[in-house]
């Protein structure tokens, strides 16, 4: 055995901040006791924004979601931690609600709050989870020399780290899935907040993340947010220039609170003088850069989602916002990149996914009306005039070709098109579906066309839609268009053209009822097309003269004009317009009262129509037959040819003229002594015609007034109608 003097005991009880095992101690030994003090929790969230308005919806889910995260921490199940992510685009305010919240909430997480800027769309390169997770391990005191080198090491440190805390972690601006997944913590006790203008989908799906998509804002809480920041009594005072600051900014709160920025600096400037400002589209973005701080500028923080898109992809990106209108059709942006369909898609999608696009519906696209200047922007910058030039002319080949389509569709024996490919045959009911889909953007392609130096497909688009403005009774899209369309072929000295699109306009205006500017437009259209021997129009303007005589009372006059449209249609070999023109001497010999010779005529104009088998104008000749044997006194067979005419209105999409021929089933219902059917009838009218802001609404509101009140005979009836 050995000395017992010699041995050390390794028996310790207590508490001790540091310990000293040894055996046996020979010399001077000095003994110093350190205490080394934890650092407190981490606390590294950003400054909330100042003047932050709610963002309610995605307040109440956040806290929603916490709620449950409490919930699974103190019943000790489903092990996983929750996620949310925020996506939106560049400006729209992520990072502030995100920011916003977590102040809110950060007391209900004792162990600490984590945030980092993951640059994922900065001007530098993003950063690394690598990189992310040193500073992580470093906040939760871990000392240098043992944070591990291997990113897989790191991520087993943090994740056990964050086990058994309440912690939450704040992942900015990130870029990827791949960028985020290593630094998510594994304890179910933390709460997981992402920003992003991607959607992140591959969190969603692998790990169950909770996707938020934040938008622009609303116009109440855009006005709040120039109130607090601007200053309420200004903004009041001036309400207009406000709300006009807004549209302008696009409801981003990055751009509104620049432009509040900048109002700021002059208390006394009016805000109409920034309005001014930001008015100038070209110079819009400009106008919002701050000067002392470029990253905030709504062109930086633009530019950097493009810069990360990868080369095709922004092509598309700059390209679609050549687009003029309000959104844009899968296959016109394919167009427009002069690519198939299927490579369009995949970029559109990136874009998506990156909030650089937003859907507007299914196979159709929107740019953010900022992010539609900013994309412009770059494709001057980006790409040359004549990539530029070439990308509009297949955009506008494109319009032509379908609105062509649609034309024929719809006026199958419509005059062509000169110098006009023929397109395949189309079916009404996709003609119709893709007009009313690109109803909204057809007026704006006519109006960019000449800007763009394509006056020829400019007045060709128009007059091309002119079939589908008139099926529907879109009165004001059809005559702007055409206001412009004619701007483009006076620009090119097109006399025939002009003389078309006038003819065109005077239908429009004739259908409005204004008979001073329909009469103008005939006029014109005559004298364009006899100073260069155009049968065709001279035919059609002719009819057109026609019309104004007979509704202005002068029937006489109207069966001249009627007689001369006929012979010139016969003469130049026009059946459709020969049909019309007799339909037209029918109209005007009723007006005079001569039924018989009337009714002949219409039959004549049906005979026509049925060898053309042209449904529409044979449902527009029983209306008038049917009118012209109510005034014969023929309720019956007026009845039968005017419930014919609605129900072949209806099939073909024609909503104005089945309610005409609706309210005259009412006035034969009425002659047949059925007021109860009649009033169903004129009533069903009303409603539609209203809809369409038709002018004869006034006339059908005028007639079910007078069967209500019983106040009218059906021989006062008949001269109403007449």
């Amino acid at each position: 055995m050995g000395d017992d003097r010699n041995r050390a005991d390794n028996d310790f009880s207590g508490r001790s901040a540091a310990v000293v095992q040894a055996g046996l101690i020979q010399g001077d030994v000095h003994l110093r006791t350190v205490t080394e003090t934890p650092l407190p929790s981490p606390r590294q969230l950003p400054p909330a924004t100042k003047g932050f308005i709610d963002r309610e919806v995605h307040i109440q889910q956040l806290d929603s979601l916490l709620d449950e995260v409490e919930l699974i921490t103190d019943k000790a199940r489903l092990p996983v931690v929750t996620i949310s992510t925020i996506s939106g685009s560049a400006g729209v305010g992520k990072t502030a609600l995100a920011v916003h919240w977590a102040h809110r909430v950060r007391e209900r997480f004792p162990d600490g709050d984590l945030y980092i800027n993951l640059r994922g769309y900065d001007a530098v390169p993003p950063l690394t989870p690598h990189e992310a997770l040193d500073g992580f391990l470093r906040a939760m005191d871990v000392p240098a020399e043992k944070v591990p080198r291997d990113l897989h090491d790191r991520t087993a440190l943090y994740r056990s780290l964050t086990t058994g805390r309440r912690m939450l972690i704040l992942l900015d601006n990130a870029a990827t899935a791949e960028q985020v997944r290593p630094l998510l913590p594994a304890a179910p006790s933390c709460m997981v907040l992402i920003t992003s203008r991607s959607r992140l989908s591959g969190l969603a799906v692998r790990d169950g993340a909770i996707r938020a998509v934040l938008d622009v804002l609303s116009h109440q809480d855009a006005t709040r947010l120039l109130r607090v920041t601007i200053g309420a009594e200004r903004v009041d005072r001036q309400p207009e220039a406000a709300a006009r600051l807004i549209a302008l900014c696009s409801h981003l709160p990055l751009a509104l609170r620049i432009v509040a920025d900048r109002a700021r600096l002059d208390e006394e400037r009016p805000l109409g003088e920034l309005v001014e400002e930001l008015a100038a589209e070209e110079s819009r973005l400009d106008a919002l850069a701050v000067e002392d701080d470029d990253l905030s500028a709504v062109r930086t923080v633009f530019s950097w989602s493009y810069q990360a898109l990868r080369a095709e992809t922004a092509r598309m990106f700059r390209l679609v916002g050549l687009h003029p209108g309000a959104d844009i059709a899968l296959d016109a942006a394919a167009r427009l990149a002069g690519c198939a369909p299927s490579v369009a898609r995949r970029h559109l999608e990136s874009l998506v996914g990156l909030h650089l696009l937003t859907r507007s519906g299914p196979h159709r696209f929107r740019l953010h009306d900022l992010l539609r200047l900013y994309a412009m922007e770059r494709a001057t910058l980006d790409e040359s005039p004549e990539a530029v030039h070439a990308a509009r002319e297949r955009l506008l080949r494109w319009y032509l070709h379908h609105t062509y389509a649609a034309y024929r569709a719809i006026l199958p024996q419509g005059r062509p098109l000169p110098g006009v490919d023929v397109p395949p045959d189309a079916t009404l009911d996709d003609a119709l579906r893709w007009c009313e889909h690109e109803r909204l953007n057809l007026l704006d392609v006519v109006r960019a066309a000449p800007g763009w130096g394509h006056h020829r497909l400019g007045w060709q688009i128009a007059l091309a839609s002119m079939a589908f403005f008139e099926r529907r009774s879109y009165w004001k899209a059809w005559i702007d268009s055409h206001l412009a369309g004619l701007d483009c072929a006076r620009h090119l000295s097109d006399r025939q053209a002009e003389g078309w699109l006038m003819l065109s306009l005077g239908d429009a205006w004739w259908d409005r009822g204004d008979l001073d500017e329909a009469g103008r437009c005939y006029a014109g259209s005559l004298e364009a097309a006899r100073d260069v021997a155009d049968a065709w129009t001279t035919g059609y303007a002719l009819r057109g003269c026609g019309l104004v005589e007979e509704d202005r009372g002068d029937f006489a006059e109207a069966t001249r004009y009627a007689r001369e449209a006929l012979l010139t249609f016969r003469q130049s070999g026009e059946e459709r317009g020969t049909g019309l023109a007799l339909m037209s001497l029918g109209n005007a010999l009723r007006g005079a009262g001569r039924y018989a010779e009337a009714l002949a005529s219409y039959d004549d104009a049906m005979t026509v129509f049925e060898r053309l088998r042209n449904r529409w104008s044979q449902g527009l000749v029983a209306l008038h037959r049917g009118q012209t044997l109510l005034h014969a006194g023929e309720p019956a067979p007026a009845l039968a040819a005017v419930t014919s005419a609605a129900a072949l209105f209806r099939e073909l999409g024609d909503r104005r003229h089945a309610a005409l021929a609706r309210s005259y089933e009412g006035d034969a219902q009425l002659r047949l002594h059925q007021p109860h059917a009649a009033r169903e009838a004129l009533a069903d009218a009303l409603l539609t015609l209203l809809e369409l802001d038709d002018p004869l609404a006034a006339d059908v509101r005028r007639r079910l007034a007078a069967l209500d009140h019983d106040t009218t005979t059906p021989d006062q009836q008949e001269e109403q109608d007449g």
